[in-house]
């Protein structure tokens, strides 16, 4: 009678000693996720902490490395290379050879190269007459190139000869309206003598361009002519045609050579790349040309030639123009952002030590309203255009009508009146795309 008594006091020990058990695991599992816990907080503490000490010994090196030049007015560190990247515009730079390459970032596409970037760009370039000696800047090596980076955001390639005369190429982005990301590239280039001596100077710059390649038609201007062959425009041809642009399926690139704060050029050359650097200084040219040669198909390039000037010792003269960018279904609006400011920024001007020895940009002394920019274009218009609608700001809308009047423009019999009627809708759809 007592062996079930015992039976169930052994049952209620064991029970006990097994609930015992699962409390005492799940104590230690708690003292465990705690522990856990503690230390994941220390390691986040410890984290911050390093990243805090990171960021505290980058800026003392920041500072311990920073430069000025006094001339500019600009603090800058030096790098071997560098991405400039914003929302919309990337830019790579090479110190050794001298270099830059140009990419947009059109939504859902990745980056969209606007330059030729093979042999890191070695095919854009600028070249110097100096004393009618010409000088690649990318090669050559009696030029000392530097690049940097600036702490203001902006970067300089640097090409310096032992003379004393030096190029700096600095390059910023500016967004044409405040509610688009950047889209313009500003570009200064400041021609220095800080030697003892005269010198005489002749600039160009090439740029390999590769966007336009996939048509007949590589550019276009401001004013819709197509250039399928080689070209030449000089200072006086830019005060209509104003940019030049080329464009492919994902993005418009346009460079800015006409407006009230873009320095003058004396030509834009458009040509085959191989032939614009066998071209000699003042000749070469050949009107009609095509873009292919036995190197390369439909290969064409950019070249802008800055009018020759004299530099005197201690002083310095500056060159300005935009490059724009855009998506394919919108239009690059530098040309907008250029006519719309009043004046040249002169800050880094004015902060120098040198003088400017050539005279005064004429925008400088005389700034203009942006509604009188463009007061002299287009006037011979004959037709009211009724209001844009949406639709016709479209892409292929425009481009239909582009080809419609270029079909109308070759025909032989020409109906002049409807020629004019679809240009002034053109103007009209153009001009409301840049005012937005």
């Amino acid at each position: 009678m007592k062996r079930p008594l015992v039976l169930s006091l052994l049952f209620l020990s064991l029970s006990s000693f097994s609930t015992f058990a699962i409390d005492s695991e799940k104590l230690r599992e708690n003292l465990e996720n705690s522990q856990h816990l503690t230390e994941l907080m220390m390691d986040e503490e410890y984290v911050k902490r390093q990243k805090a000490i990171a960021e505290e010994k980058r800026l003392k090196k920041e500072a311990e490395t920073e430069l000025y030049d006094g001339v500019l007015g600009v603090k800058y560190h030096l790098e071997s290379s560098y991405i400039l990247e914003g929302k919309f515009l990337r830019m790579e730079f090479f110190r050794k050879p001298g270099t830059f390459s140009i990419f947009c970032m059109p939504e859902g596409e990745g980056s969209v190269p606007l330059l030729a970037t093979h042999d890191l760009s070695a095919s854009t370039c600028f070249l110097m007459k100096l004393d009618e000696k010409v000088y690649h800047l990318g090669k050559s090596p009696r030029v000392l190139r530097e690049l940097r980076r600036l702490s203001d955001g902006g970067v300089q390639l640097v090409y310096s000869f032992e003379n004393g005369m030096r190029l700096i190429a600095d390059f910023s982005f500016v967004a044409s309206r405040e509610s688009k990301p950047e889209d313009i590239i500003k570009v200064r280039l400041y021609v220095l003598n800080l030697g003892n001596e005269n010198h005489s100077v002749d600039l160009k710059g090439i740029f390999d361009t590769i966007c336009g390649e996939v048509s007949s038609v590589h550019f276009t201007t401001e004013k819709r002519s197509k250039i399928r062959f080689e070209t030449r425009y000089s200072n006086s041809d830019l005060h209509s045609e104003r940019t030049i642009i080329s464009a492919n399926d994902k993005a418009y690139f346009q460079f800015v050579l006409d407006s009230q704060n873009v320095t003058p050029i004396e030509s834009v050359t458009l040509a085959n790349i191989d032939e614009l650097y066998k071209m000699d200084w003042d000749s070469g040219f050949r009107k009609g040309r095509g873009f292919s040669n036995i190197r390369g198909y439909d290969d064409s390039g950019i070249m802008i030639d800055w009018p020759e000037f004299a530099l005197p010792p201690e002083s310095k003269t500056e060159f300005t123009f935009y490059i724009a960018a855009a998506t394919s279904d919108e239009y690059p609006l530098g040309l907008t952002y250029a006519d719309g400011i009043l004046v040249l920024d002169k800050k880094q001007q004015d902060d120098s030590a040198l003088l400017d020895f050539n005279n005064q940009n004429p925008a400088q002394e005389e700034p203009q309203k942006e509604n009188a920019v463009n007061s002299d274009k287009r006037t011979d218009v004959e037709f009211v255009v009724p209001p844009i609608k949406d639709y016709q700001l479209d892409s292929g809308y425009i481009q239909d009508l582009i080809d419609k009047i270029d079909r109308l423009q070759s025909s032989k019999n020409v109906d002049k009146k409807e020629l004019m009627k679809l240009n002034a809708e053109l103007d009209a759809i153009l001009e409301k795309l840049r005012r937005q």
